[in-house]
């Protein structure tokens, strides 16, 4: 009975020393029955507080991965039914409903690495699903919807869910932005890219090259030899013209995989030709299609088909544009804009015989001399009275560098693509052109991969050591589609994968094609230049052979983001 006693008044006194904990600390306690000790797991106690990117989420595991952006650290934190969620406007936030690249204000646990509350940052800002990014700069900075901010090695890039690079990021992929202020501190891409090449370049007996292949208008591009495209992933009417060709079909791109187009298909005719009338202003502009001169004021026979169609004249901002030409007979009007406007872009109104359309501004994507991109998603095909047209005064930041080349010496064996046309097999070279390129890696067995590079104007070389493609698991190819890529960002399952950089910086320029008349119409090829800078790691610099220029390439673990970012 005195042993009955005794045990109960430390029963009390375990209940009340508790009661007296959980109210004076928020506490739960958990009192064992073996034992005097007691186990107390605190609420809204922390020693450590960060502001940082969601990297990962782990809804089974009870898990969150984060990217501290002060200190580019990468670390794992356990949350349960006492971890305190918030959403920006203060209400309970399920874990489920956060997202990848969300910043937030976290508060735990050092040594147990157990969150203790985690808000959605009132300070952060997001720009979600846009093309119009300009990552890689050169200079530390990126621009997003025409907005700089600033980007080095911390910021958290995902694609696929796996860490990825800036350079590997297309002007044509969609992107969501988050940031603080003027500093970005993730970019996650939201619909990315695939590839799209012919199964042939000849139908009976004819050559497809220098025809066109168009996706929607959202791809236009000149046939090369062998070539190889990027284009956002969806759905697209597909249509090949030119050189005796017109046809039509339905494709659908997936992400990080290339489709073949079965040009077997495609029926050969005999080229039409239709008389197009160019009327200028003013009177004195010259009129260039495909690079030769024509006359204007009086009808012209042009093929059927797209045309790159250059005007100019003496005070006025030259106009590159495409010319399309599907009827009889058609007369195109443009009035060229004067040069002391100072207007970047051409924004001057386009008329046809059916009435006068106003020009309106896209988004530009990939493209070069060989092929463009525009952000349109209407068909060429079938609009006849919208106009979109760029900047013609950065048309000529691409240029040779006579007597000097860029250089592919990794990884070698892979076929290199340059703006869609096949150049070679690594080792490989191709001529200096300055500006902003596209280029594509593919190799049979391994998945494919795209970077975007800036080459400046210096009259040197320049040489690239990409790192080794990625081996694909044997997999059952769905119909029409070739898997030839794989995720972004990593380079083998579960070890480290590469990051390359050029001291030049990585960037693409793209085009955007437009469309005008009732009966023909024109797509403007100006370039509009979009480099990009991205931080790349400390270790495995090599120098470039004959350029004093750097190649940098960074180990990131699976579960690290950059050498730049420590472990937690």
């Amino acid at each position: 009975m005195r042993s009955f006693g005794k045990c109960l008044k430390k029963s009390i006194s375990v209940i009340v020393a508790a009661a007296m904990v959980m109210a004076t600390a928020s506490t739960t306690v958990y009192a064992s029955s073996d034992s005097d000790k007691i186990s107390i797991s605190m609420i809204d106690k922390y020693d450590s507080a960060d502001t940082a990117a969601i990297r990962a989420i782990d809804t089974e595991q009870k898990l969150i991965r984060f990217r501290n952006h002060a200190t580019g650290k990468t670390y794992t934190l356990s949350y349960d039914n006492t971890s305190m969620m918030y959403d920006v406007r203060g209400t309970v936030l399920s874990p489920s409903l956060l997202e990848v690249g969300q910043i937030v204000d976290v508060k735990f646990l050092k040594s147990t690495k157990h969150i203790t509350s985690l808000n959605v940052s009132a300070q952060a800002w997001t720009i979600d699903s846009t093309r119009d990014h300009d990552l890689v700069r050169g200079d530390g900075t990126a621009r997003v919807k025409g907005e700089s901010y600033k980007m080095d090695a911390r910021t958290l890039i995902m694609a696929d869910g796996e860490p990825a690079l800036a350079d590997n990021i297309l002007a044509t992929d969609k992107i969501k932005v988050c940031g603080i202020d003027k500093e970005i501190y993730s970019v996650v891409v939201t619909s990315g890219h695939g590839y799209v090449s012919l199964s042939s370049d000849i139908v009976e007996d004819q050559s497809l090259v220098g025809a066109w292949i168009e996706l929607d208008n959202e791809v236009i591009y000149k046939i090369s030899p062998n070539m190889l495209l990027s284009a956002p992933e969806g759905d697209y009417n597909l249509q090949i013209l030119g050189n005796g060709a017109n046809y039509k079909s339905e494709v659908s791109i997936s992400r990080n995989q290339e489709t073949v187009v079965d040009t077997s298909e495609i029926t050969i005719n005999k080229p039409k030709e239709g008389l197009v009338t160019f009327q200028i202003v003013p009177e004195s502009a010259e009129v260039f299609v495909d690079g030769e001169k024509v006359l204007t004021g009086i009808p012209q026979s042009v093929k059927y088909g797209y045309h790159n169609l250059k005007i100019m004249a003496d005070g006025y901002i030259t106009q590159n544009r495409y010319l399309k030409v599907g009827t009889a007979k058609s007369v195109v009007n443009i009035e060229l804009e004067k040069e002391d406007d100072g207007s970047e872009s051409s924004t001057n109104s386009l008329s046809t015989s059916s009435g006068s359309v106003d020009n309106s501004t896209s988004k530009t994507s990939m493209g070069t001399s060989h092929g463009d991109v525009a952000s349109s998603k209407k068909s060429a095909a079938s609009v006849a009275s919208t106009v979109s047209s760029n900047s013609s005064a950065s048309s000529s930041v691409n240029q040779v560098i006579k007597g000097y080349y860029i250089y592919f010496d990794e990884p070698y064996g892979a076929e290199v693509y340059f703006d869609g046309s096949y150049i070679g097999v690594v080792p490989t070279s191709v001529p200096k052109i300055s500006g902003n390129h596209e280029i594509i890696l593919k190799q049979d067995g391994y998945q494919t991969k795209s970077y975007r590079v800036k080459i400046d104007k210096e009259e040197d070389n320049v040489k690239y050591e990409f790192p080794g493609l990625v081996k694909i698991e044997e997999q059952s190819s769905s119909s029409g589609n070739t898997s030839s890529s794989g995720s972004n960002g990593s380079t083998s399952s579960g070890n480290a994968s590469t990051e390359a950089s050029s001291e030049a910086s990585t960037g693409a320029s793209k085009e955007s094609p437009t469309e005008a008349s009732s009966e023909s119409s024109t797509a403007e090829a100006s370039d509009k230049a979009s480099s990009k800078e991205h931080g790349a790691g400390t270790e495995g610099s090599t120098t470039a052979a004959g350029t004093g220029k750097t190649t940098k390439e960074s180990e990131k673990a699976g579960d690290a983001a950059s050498t730049a970012s420590g472990e937690d």
